[in-house]
């Protein structure tokens, strides 16, 4: 049986109750065309043995990733977060370095695009913890993106029609027009079916799901890196990733065109290309994982030889957690090593006089540190890398 492609039923228009010129009022169209997703939670998949055998290949790579690379650098897992979170974020078009992200995350108001990056961050640590694929999960991660920055629509599933291209005022000319909004219901119960069966490679499943939520496109905004924390949800339930997220957005976002391509492709009934292109996604993420920390391991062996402090000095275990949260304030480490603020500061100072890291303002209130190294490696490994 091969996968049902999407159809469409015809609804009528009521422009928004906005004053419009009489030229927009003119080009309002009097019906739409929005999507009919089909049921997918109990329907048989079958795919090419040439894109099962690049699943399993990249399903094995993946679990290597999980026990093996994931644990040579304890914690891997928070670098890899925010990694995958700006990838995920860069789909979207928001861009912002490592060191901004990073900060704020440190800062009660972050505003920009930084901001909703390190709200990525949050989402995606929730969907690592979760583990559960659910309506209920689905809402939480959608709630810990948007709080922020829009509490109005964060963690509810919209209530309006909503489209993607064309016209800001009328979906007449939109690229793609969702169900409708009294469908989400049915269609996200149906997802929630789908995301429980045990009968397919967790790669397909996610890979599947994922396609299918951004068809559905429950929410009024965010549905791109909701769905796209949603894989790790899967692949945590299925017990294909446990310690570390796999940044899978990092594989995807070598090939933006390409991704939304495979979208089209799947609503178009044709699920082949959204799940190759997950598997090898999958791959790439295990490449760029592995070189990321191999990268991290030699920079932290050339602090060994850059610090000049006494052997029993704060500073030397200051730099295991540096690796792991490359921007520190002296409060953050009296806690860590339960120290006073003053010993932690020395130790700050210690390295920053060695030329480890770079002190600076973070508000008006407290400085931090920085580690340029590292912040580095996590801009060049969220970086486009075209194959």
């Amino acid at each position: 049986m091969s996968w049902p492609a999407i159809q469409y039923e015809t609804l009528p228009w009521t422009p928004s109750a906005q004053p419009l010129s009489r030229r927009a009022a003119k080009t309002q169209p009097r019906e739409y065309g929005a999507a009919k997703v089909p049921s997918i939670s109990e329907l048989p998949l079958e795919l090419s043995q040439e894109t099962l055998a690049l699943v399993e290949r990249a399903t094995v790579e993946v679990v290597r990733f999980d026990a093996t690379e994931a644990h040579r650098l304890l914690p891997f897992t928070p670098l890899l977060l925010r990694s995958e979170s700006v990838a995920s974020s860069r789909i979207e078009q928001l861009t912002s370095s490592a060191r901004k992200v990073l900060e704020a995350e440190m800062t009660v108001r972050a505003s920009g695009n930084a901001g909703l990056i390190a709200a990525n961050t949050r989402q995606m640590a929730e969907a690592v913890d979760l583990g559960v694929p659910s309506l209920e999960s689905i809402l939480g991660m959608h709630r810990v993106l948007l709080e922020e920055s829009a509490p109005e629509i964060a963690g509810k599933f919209r209530e309006q029609q909503v489209w993607i291209g064309g016209s800001d005022l009328h979906p007449g000319d939109a690229d793609f027009v969702p169900p409708h909004h009294t469908r989400l219901a049915d269609a996200m119960r149906d997802l929630e079916r789908f995301m429980q069966r045990d009968d397919l490679p967790a790669l397909v499943q996610a890979a599947v799901a994922h396609a299918q939520f951004e068809t559905i496109h429950p929410f009024a905004d965010g549905n791109g890196r909701t769905g796209r924390a949603l894989i790790h949800v899967i692949l945590r339930d299925r017990s294909i990733t446990t310690s570390a997220a796999l940044p899978i957005s990092v594989g995807l976002l070598s090939d933006t065109a390409g991704y939304f391509d495979t979208l089209s492709a799947y609503r178009d009934g044709d699920v082949g290309p959204v799940v190759a292109l997950f598997a090898r996604s999958a791959l790439a993420a295990t490449e760029r994982g592995t070189w990321l920390a191999n990268e991290l391991i030699d920079v932290r062996d050339e602090w060994n030889g850059q610090l000049t402090a006494r052997a029993d000095a704060l500073a030397w275990q200051v730099l295991d957690l540096l690796v792991q949260r490359p921007i520190l304030t002296a409060a953050v480490v009296a806690e860590e090593f339960d120290a006073s603020v003053e010993t932690a500061r020395n130790a700050l100072e210690r390295l920053e006089a060695d030329g480890i890291v770079i002190g600076g303002q973070l508000d008006r209130r407290r400085r931090a540190w920085r580690s340029p190294d590292v912040l580095e490696l996590l801009d060049e490994f969220a970086a486009v890398r075209r194959s």
